[in-house]
């Protein structure tokens, strides 16, 4: 199993590299933690994912038999992402 959080540097490319490689290693289970989208996709296969929001509990399936984690209660401690205002026309 294999956890990453995201973080502003990681690239679509990097993550799915690292996809292959977990897999190719032998992991049955890839969580990818969006703490900016409050998400986190359970993969199962580099190209076969569920995500799941705050509203949804995350379980460890087969690999981690019984455990069950409330998303909402994870990001609870997560600031939420800052969005840049617009500026307002004629402002």
């Amino acid at each position: 199993m294999a956890v990453e959080v995201l973080s502003p540097s990681n690239s679509l490319k990097e993550i799915e590299r690292k996809l292959k490689e977990y897999f190719l290693s032998g992991t049955q289970l890839v969580w990818i933690v969006d703490l900016d989208a409050r998400t986190v996709k359970v993969h199962t296969a580099p190209d076969q994912f569920e995500t799941l929001t705050e509203r949804e509990t995350l379980t460890g399936g087969d690999v981690l038999p019984g455990f069950m984690l409330p998303l909402k209660q994870l990001f609870a401690r997560v600031p939420r992402a800052k969005r840049p205002r617009r500026k307002r026309k004629g402002a």
